[in-house]
């Protein structure tokens, strides 16, 4: 599944964005990650990874990072 885009090899899989409203009447975005993208051994996330989020609005494109290997604390019950 990888492609290579100018030089840089990347994993790519078609997906939706959605749009779910809380009770508390909270909008929340979600994006689809497919699991044949997601549990490809080059994926370089993992559940509970900090990320920021910036959208290119001159280009239509959403990057997605990383922040150096942060992550957030599960609640354990």
């Amino acid at each position: 599944m990888p492609i290579l885009s100018c030089g840089v090899s990347m994993l790519q899989a078609k997906s939706y964005i959605r749009k779910k409203i809380h009770v508390s009447g909270n909008e929340y975005y979600y994006i689809h990650i497919p699991s044949k993208l997601a549990h490809d051994s080059q994926f370089p996330f993992r559940d509970g990874d900090e990320l920021r989020i910036a959208v290119d609005v001159s280009r239509n494109r959403m990057i997605i990072e990383k922040i150096n290997g942060k992550k957030k604390q599960k609640n354990k019950k």
